[in-house]
């Protein structure tokens, strides 16, 4: 013989509580919830950072500098000697260089948005730099470009931050 629950419905959800394993898991998927949206809001703040578009800025003077401004005429990264020496010393540019003097923004044609330090290097040494200290801290944005200068292998490094 069977037994029949002669309640009503409304009584035996009256006598049913909330468990703890209906709470946790309550929980558990609000802690996932909240986890969610703190690491989704930085990826949909970061198209309006402004430092997404530095790599650009420092490839292109890189670019500039080793094509045009201080090579030599038709010679893409043999730079001239002339040329070098007049940029980093921001004298007024021999007749087959096409840099501009001024400020190092003015000069490569980086805006005053932008920090700009350009240092040449041989074997790791700083021969020549200009531009402001490179901060010790902070995103740097570097672009490295290898150039001959009088017959030997040299570094140019554009940094801006």
């Amino acid at each position: 013989m069977r037994r029949r629950d002669r309640s009503s419905g409304r009584e035996r959800q009256r006598t049913r509580a909330q468990t703890t394993i209906d709470y946790a898991i309550g929980v558990g998927i609000f802690l996932l919830a909240v986890a969610w949206v703190v690491g989704t809001i930085p990826q949909v703040v970061q198209p309006f950072d402004d430092t997404q578009d530095r790599p650009l800025v420092a490839n292109r003077a890189a670019d500039q500098l080793t094509g045009g401004m201080l090579s030599e005429s038709g010679e893409r990264t043999v730079l001239s000697a002339e040329c070098v020496d007049g940029f980093f010393d921001n004298a007024t540019p021999p007749a087959d260089c096409q840099y501009r003097t001024g400020t190092l923004g003015e000069a490569v044609g980086v805006g005053d948005r932008y920090e700009v330090n350009v240092t040449l290097l041989e074997g790791g040494t700083a021969v020549e730099t200009r531009g402001d200290p490179v901060p010790s801290s902070g995103r740097v944005i570097t672009a490295r470009r290898t150039v001959l200068l009088d017959g030997t292998v040299h570094q140019l490094l554009v940094r801006v931050w």
